[in-house]
């Protein structure tokens, strides 16, 4: 080899060592454990409630954005559906601005927090053919637009970092 050829494949190696190396992640998505269940009360209403518990040591501000911690369902964050297929989500939609320090909340290391919401006011759950109702499943799960374990908020949309969120999924019968 040629010291022209030895040069360009040394270069290419510290290419290829640098674009291998993985990049950590500021936020393992297991620091966040999010649950949720239903309750349906006397009027037949249909109640979610999520919690959401900071498992790790440092805070996090999460932009709150398409959560049922947003105080509503301004997203589709819970699939439904039913043996016949998927049901439409009703709920609102929102065009947004950047965000503000107010659009994240904070949670604390070890810290709880819980949010309630009435499934009717997202999906209207229809009577199975021949007028019973059939089971309806849902799964919960949204994108966090921007996670942060450092800084204050707000920052850019170019520095988000977002983190996808697993709440599981539950069967209600009628």
């Amino acid at each position: 080899m040629n010291r022209k050829s030895v040069l360009h494949h040394a270069v290419g190696l510290v290419l290829l060592a640098a674009t291998s190396v993985p990049m950590a992640s500021p936020l393992k998505p297991s620091k966040l454990n999010c649950r949720f269940h239903a309750e349906a009360g006397a009027d037949g209403q249909v109640t979610l409630k999520f919690t959401l518990r900071n498992t790790g040591n440092r805070e996090l501000h999460l932009l709150r954005w398409g959560s049922p911690f947003e105080g509503g369902w301004l997203g589709p964050f819970v699939q439904a559906s039913t043996p016949q297929g998927e049901l439409p989500f009703q709920g609102a939609m929102r065009k947004r601005a950047d965000p503000s320090a107010q659009d994240y909340l904070l949670l604390k290391p070890r810290e709880t927090l819980k949010a309630e919401l009435r499934l009717a006011d997202a999906y209207a759950w229809p009577p199975a053919a021949g007028g019973s109702a059939g089971p309806l499943k849902l799964k919960a799960s949204w994108r966090w637009h921007d996670v942060m374990a450092d800084g204050k908020p707000p920052r850019p949309r170019s520095r988000h970092e977002g983190m996808d969120q697993h709440c599981g999924e539950i069967t209600l019968e009628r």
